[in-house]
């Protein structure tokens, strides 16, 4: 198993066809073909076939792509940890946060402290829910990650808690339901989750789920958070999101606590947990671990908001 056959299963996957690839890796065609070939014969499976829209990957292939796309992110980090070490420093550093933890305040202040400490060092932040924060570090896209879910599985991450902050069920200011006590009364509501349904330890369905109650039948499934938020103050559905949010502009409007307004039920409503993950930290450059190790010192215990 060789690296240029690893590279050209992802390529194929990430373009979708043979020329694609080939233009991207600067590869002729033939060639990119032999090394799928060679690979699958080494392997004795089928990893990619032809299909109307492309080349498309078989179930082998979707489980190959995980491992192609780690082992080639662990060669790029070992050849950063070199430079590094040479004191070049031109390492690429790639974390991940949800729009809960994009808001703490010692994030902001930490990553800018750390541009002028690395100027030469590249710097990437993705906002994306929990589940495709975990599932962005499992295939090697992501150098660690800031979320506020801990998931069922948490086998092979190495997870460090910081901190919680609490969660909120929250309506527009003049909603006809607003001063209702009982999370059963709002069961009938339509509501909207940031999270996908599919995603058991969402707030959302811990929020039911621990008050032992059904899920609601009238779901919005929206995981873009601001066209959530827009439609949470123009409507009638109902929220679950993080109580200092309710404070902070997230879509243009000056404070959001002057549109919407919490709903004290008597049921629990489950918090946010958030912590630092990685696959594991002895993998990370050597300025990518003190990235990590800063956000660690700055953020544990700490939940303040931007």
């Amino acid at each position: 198993m060789k690296l240029h056959q690893l590279r050209a299963l992802v390529s194929i996957h990430e373009t979708g066809s043979l020329q694609d690839a080939s233009q991207v890796l600067h590869l002729t065609q033939s060639a990119l073909s032999r090394a799928i070939k060679e690979l699958e014969n080494e392997l004795g499976i089928t990893l990619l076939v032809r299909s109307n829209k492309g080349m498309t990957l078989t179930e082998y292939g979707q489980r190959m792509l995980g491992h192609a796309r780690q082992a080639l992110e662990s060669v790029r980090r070992a050849r950063q940890e070199i430079e590094d070490m040479k004191g070049l420093v031109v390492s690429e550093i790639t974390i991940g946060v949800t729009p809960v933890t994009a808001l703490l305040q010692s994030l902001k202040h930490t990553l800018l402290s750390f541009q002028q400490s690395y100027p030469n060092a590249t710097l990437k932040v993705l906002e994306m829910r929990p589940a495709q924060l975990l599932q962005h570090l499992r295939d090697g896209l992501l150098d660690f990650a800031l979320t506020s879910q801990v998931p069922v599985n948490a086998v092979g991450l190495d997870w460090q808690p910081l901190c919680r902050i609490p969660g909120v069920v929250v309506v527009r200011k003049d909603h006809p339901l607003r001063n209702v006590r009982s999370l059963r009364l709002l069961q009938q509501a339509h509501w909207i989750s940031v999270d996908p349904l599919t995603d058991s330890q969402s707030q959302f369905n811990q929020l039911f789920e621990g008050s032992a109650l059904g899920r609601p039948r009238k779901v919005f499934e929206c995981t873009a958070m601001n066209l959530a938020i827009k439609m949470l103050i123009d409507s009638d559905a109902v929220m679950i999101m993080s109580q200092p949010a309710l404070g902070h502009d997230l879509v243009g409007l000056s404070d959001m606590s002057k549109h919407l307004q919490k709903i004290d039920i008597q049921e629990p409503v489950p918090d946010y947990s958030v912590n630092l993950v990685c696959v594991n930290r002895s993998y990370l450059t050597k300025t990518a671990g003190q990235l990590f190790a800063h956000l660690h010192e700055q953020l544990a215990g700490k939940p303040l908001l931007i």
